[in-house]
């Protein structure tokens, strides 16, 4: 009987929401652009990825990620952390970090190092451009270790002439005997995982003997990292071995990785920004009074509003393919301008909303609280009003029950509407605005019942 009222009451409530939404969305976009919530999260799920801070480090610098960056808005701040990184340019610049770990093993690197310092010390120069050089030998046997199919042969050269090289300069023998048990380590993992891939047939590509270095270099600090790359080498391996294009098959599978931890990003993403829609709304709702119940109520009992608003939301609706106004990420308005829109957006559309009406004098014969209603003699002068005195001005509270005992319950369901409202605000534009042509479409396909024509 009542379908059709019960329809424009909907298209209301639900129009009332999508202003709401935008809203919440505007200034949530703001805070978040603000605090840099994506560009955190993003990193925070990088460095659960890759589970070394020193890893992240190297990663964030590497020049495809440091080419995302956001330029600072001040002179003299830091570039801003993108909040976007494309999956390509994420396996590619992973591989790229593996292959150069592998290349410049960090037992290798470490041991290098330390040389450097012991013939740093050395007093005859001759004989420290000598032993440099033939280190550099040493180094060059490493880099075709990891360019090449590496065997306990190849090893056990490296480390023999390692030890030779000990023998000829006495000055470094402590650091090279205190390297060598993590070394040998290193080297075995990586001679363990060679034979396992050897024996299937998938030991092809240099640049994967490269990256399975790099992993094992990696091991040590990041054992959760090693585990993960290995298994995506192991998978893209068993997928390619007669295809001989195991590197590519393993980047699409690094690739894939990464998306499926995006993918998880954006639900931990969206529920955060959710709850910060839900707060905003909440805030937006008690210092405009939209109260979800007040406004049905009134939607129901005033045809003429609801009217008003239906022809507005079908207008709506039909100019705008989406939400209009809703805010690209990144590129919200500040609240201080978007708070007053839409408090003239529900002005328009004749929502009852706030909290007081047009100020008037105070007349200390005419009480001005918040106890009792407001109340009015025959001739429709005011003998109380319901509102608050700031200074010689009454301002009337409208919208609201009185703040007395008898109207607990009153209160009660504001509060209730006030929620609604917030949680109506949390669902997002999009949302609202589906439902809202959802809605539209059902009325339009009945006949409207101020369009019957008369019978008889």
């Amino acid at each position: 009987m009542y379908l059709q009222e019960i329809l424009e009451v909907a298209i209301g409530l639900v129009f009332m929401w999508l202003v709401m939404s935008i809203a919440a969305m505007t200034i949530q976009e703001w805070i978040a652009n603000i605090l840099r919530w994506r560009a955190k999260t993003l990193e925070e799920t990088v460095r659960e990825m890759l589970a070394d801070p020193d890893l992240t480090k190297q990663f964030y610098e590497h020049p495809l990620i440091a080419n995302l960056y956001r330029p600072a808005k001040k002179a003299g701040k830091k570039p801003r952390l993108p909040s976007y990184i494309p999956a390509n340019k994420f396996a590619l610049a992973l591989f790229d970090i593996l292959t150069k770990a592998g290349t410049e093993a960090s037992p290798i690197k470490n041991l290098t190092t330390q040389i450097d310092m012991q013939l740093a010390a050395l007093e005859n120069p001759d004989l420290q451009k000598l032993a440099q050089e033939d280190w550099q030998g040493i180094l060059e046997t490493v880099k075709q270790i990891a360019a090449s199919p590496v065997g306990e042969a190849a090893v056990d050269t490296l480390k023999g002439q390692i030890q030779a090289y000990a023998l000829k300069y006495p000055e470094v023998q402590p650091v090279i005997d205190q390297v060598m048990p993590d070394l040998d380590a290193y080297y075995q993992q990586f001679l363990e995982e060679q034979s396992k891939v050897t024996a299937a047939g998938a030991d092809k590509q240099p640049a994967l003997r490269h990256i399975r270095l790099g992993v094992a270099a990696i091991g040590s600090t990041s054992p959760k990292l090693k585990e993960s790359i290995t298994a995506v080498l192991r998978s893209g391996e068993a997928y390619s071995l007669q295809a001989e294009q195991s590197i590519a098959t393993a980047r699409i599978s690094i690739e894939n990785w990464f998306n499926d931890a995006m993918d998880r990003l954006s639900g931990t993403y969206k529920r955060k920004a959710q709850l910060a829609s839900f707060f905003i709304g909440l805030f937006l709702a008690l210092i405009l009074n939209v109260d979800s119940i007040l406004a049905a109520t009134n939607l129901w009992r005033e045809p003429t509003l609801r009217q008003e608003i239906v022809a507005e939301a079908q207008s709506y609706a039909n100019q705008n393919p989406q939400p209009a106004g809703t805010p690209a990420p990144g590129t919200a308005a500040n609240p201080i301008q978007s708070i007053p829109q839409l408090q003239q957006q529900l002005q328009v559309l004749k929502f009852p909303f706030g909290w007081t009406d047009t100020p008037v004098a105070y007349e200390p014969k005419v009480p001005c609280n918040l106890v009792s209603p407001s109340a009015y003699d025959k001739q429709g002068a005011p003998t109380h009003i319901l509102g608050i005195v700031v200074g010689k001005t009454c301002y009337p509270i409208v919208n609201a029950p009185p703040l007395n005992q008898d109207n607990l319950l009153d209160w009660l369901t504001k509060l209730v509407g006030l929620a609604l409202t917030a949680m109506a605000a949390a669902q997002g534009a999009p949302f609202w605005f589906d439902i809202l042509k959802k809605i539209i479409n059902v009325r339009s396909s009945g006949v409207n019942p101020d369009e019957k024509l008369p019978v008889g």
